[in-house]
């Protein structure tokens, strides 16, 4: 793994903020520079992920690992699919032992699909039902909203999207008929695990900048255009998350954001500002919440950060390579990283409590007050009060304290985030001292 380190402030400042925000664990893979992507976060508890070869990316590996207690230890395992150059394109978990890949064809002559695991990944069964059988057959995506009902997504196959659709849990598939989906353009094909979802509703993205949505796990979908030209191009591509089923984010490799309100039909460009911003590579919202996490794994731009205010304002948090970023809900996430079992590195697992899911909109009975003359932080509420914690945009803790009155005389000048703890919960509110 890549890092930029440049001082010794700089990796204590690193050090730092990693352990209020990420805990990086050993990922399991026993060959050193292993990376490890496309996270599909089942529970609390259970995550499955890819691994790929971080030094040569053109090296074809077939690997997994997974977690079953929340991230604090990982298990890797082989994939095998009874052709070693079929490329693993996503994962998508049910449970600890349940699992299914979407695996596609790298040489002339090869057929990708789906491929089930039924004991934790020690064996693979082809789910033939997906046939992905044309010559222009390339399966991109699997996800399973539940024990029961999945989709398997690839590429048009004779002239529109080749989507199968289960109920019974892999043991049969249809394909959804071309009259319920969007026509493809002439030179439209989808990507790697590109897509996101949200309850019944998954979207997936394209070549030509489309997002195809689906808000009832399949059987109906509808096409919209956002404003890149390209998900996945060579200079031009971008990443897409949902808080809801209406409210979503786009982030493209210059980090620019977009949001939309009304389920990715139309997209507005957000104004930032914050000491961070949004890294350009995999972008995640906190469930039901207006708090986002950007990631980057270019050695370019490499780091990760949060937003607490719907992408409006960006913290910062480390400058390490991340690969990928998922979120279950405001406590467990998770960022890939690259194995080191010396070190014992490979994966983040996200260890803070700054993406509490309770904002100040949300308890207004919260009220946080600075006096910049006086240099006294006031805090009223008509809750119980228990604590508060200060940072500054870097991340980094500048008081904890049980007192509803704080002197800021000794803070410098800046924006701070305060996080508020009540009987009710978690508040997160930004003052300013002068």
């Amino acid at each position: 793994m890549i890092k930029n380190i440049l001082t010794s402030l700089l990796i204590s400042f690193s050090i730092l903020c990693n352990a209020q925000f990420w805990t990086e664990a050993y990922s399991g893979f026993t060959s050193g520079q292993t990376g490890l992507s496309k996270f599909h976060v089942v529970d609390a508890n259970v995550a499955w992920a890819i691994g790929y070869d971080g030094v040569n990316t053109a090296n074809n590996v077939q690997i997994f690992s997974k977690t079953d207690d929340a991230g604090l230890t990982w298990t890797a395992g082989t994939i095998d699919l009874g052709d070693p150059d079929l490329g693993i394109a996503d994962v998508s978990g049910v449970d600890s032992n349940i699992a299914f890949v979407a695996a596609y064809p790298r040489l002339a002559g090869q057929q990708g699909g789906i491929w089930k695991t039924i004991d934790a990944g020690i064996t693979w069964t082809q789910q033939t039902g997906a046939a992905f059988n044309n010559a222009t057959s390339f399966p991109n995506i699997i996800h399973y909203f539940d024990a029961n009902n999945g989709l398997a997504i690839g590429d048009p196959a004779n002239g529109y999207w080749e989507i199968y659709r289960s109920i019974d849990g892999g043991a049969t598939y249809t394909r959804i008929p071309s009259a319920s989906l969007p026509v493809p353009l002439a030179t439209e094909f989808g990507y790697l695990a590109q897509f996101a979802h949200l309850g019944d509703n998954i979207w997936f993205t394209t070549s030509e900048g489309r997002i195809i949505h689906s808000a009832d796990m399949g059987i109906t979908w509808n096409v919209y255009q956002s404003p890149l030209s390209d998900f996945g191009g060579t200079t031009v591509f971008g990443d897409i998350s949902f808080a809801t089923s209406d409210r979503g984010v786009i982030q493209d490799n210059a980090g620019n954001i977009y949001r939309s309100t009304d389920g990715g039909q139309s997209w507005n460009g957000v104004v930032f500002s914050g000491t961070g911003t949004p890294y350009g590579g995999a972008i995640s919202y906190i469930p039901n919440t207006f708090h986002m996490v950007s990631t980057g794994g270019d050695v370019n731009l490499a780091g990760s950060s949060y937003s607490l205010d719907d992408g409006v304002t960006w913290i910062n948090i480390d400058t390490d390579q991340h690969v990928d970023c998922a979120f279950f809900n405001d406590s467990v996430g998770y960022s890939g990283s690259f194995s080191d079992s010396f070190n014992n590195e490979g994966v983040f697992r996200y260890t803070d409590t700054v993406l509490s899911e309770i904002t100040i909109e949300e308890q207004p009975s919260v009220q946080l007050l600075h006096n910049n003359l006086a240099e006294v932080l006031e805090i009223k509420t008509d809750l119980d009060f228990i604590s508060v914690k200060i940072y500054d945009l870097q991340g980094r803790m500048v008081i904890s304290s049980t007192e509803t009155t704080i002197s800021t005389n000794q803070f410098k000048s800046g924006i701070y985030i305060a996080q508020i703890k009540t009987d009710r919960g978690q508040v997160n509110s930004k003052f300013l001292k002068q």
